[in-house]
């Protein structure tokens, strides 16, 4: 009997250990802008972003030990012209090269996340909410571009597309990501 149980709990012990999280893919990003007065949806992604995660066998303490760089000049909507209409103007600055990202906080039982993000100097605290899902952890929230003193470069951007987009533009942009983990 005593073989059994400790035989039961060894076994136990190495299925916890073996419920470590890692990356297992690239990090997906998404981002969705606004346009006209219906609001119409338009998303993308950026090509170059970098990920530095580290292995734990803690779900919290896997997700704040991300670290995230997003080149801007690497956005992309499927459309050349729009790419470039956004990164000449939204991204125009130099201090707006590279959004970086990092969790501070993880809430479990709810579901919530903050994330600081960082651009144009700026860092706020983003809430996202996120859902667990064939290996995938996605999470979602909203930033508003004004929040991270872009108003200039977001004027500019929208007197550019003022044609295309029926002369209402909006500050906010909704943000996802798509973490793959084994």
């Amino acid at each position: 009997m005593k073989k059994i149980l400790l035989s039961s709990i060894l076994a136990l012990g190495l299925s916890i250990n073996l419920s470590a999280y890692e990356i297992d893919g690239d990090l997906g990003v998404q981002w969705t802008g606004y346009k006209t007065a219906k609001k119409v949806a338009v998303s993308g992604t950026f090509k170059d972003i970098k990920i530095n995660i580290n292995k734990s066998e803690n779900l919290s303490e896997f997700l704040k030990s991300a670290k995230v760089a997003i080149t801007t000049a690497s956005f992309d909507s499927k459309n050349p012209g729009r790419d470039k209409s956004i990164t000449s103007t939204l991204f125009s600055l130099a201090s707006s090269e590279t959004i970086y990202g990092n969790i501070k906080s993880v809430d479990e039982e709810n579901k919530k996340l903050i994330l600081n993000m960082t651009m144009n100097e700026v860092t706020k605290e983003v809430l996202m909410s996120y859902d667990m899902k064939d290996s995938k952890i996605v999470a979602k929230g909203t930033i508003d571009i004004l929040d991270f003193s872009m108003k200039s470069s977001f004027l500019a951007f929208a007197k550019k597309c003022e044609v295309f987009h029926e002369n209402k533009s909006y500050s906010e942009v909704g943000i996802a990501f798509t973490l793959p983990y084994k």
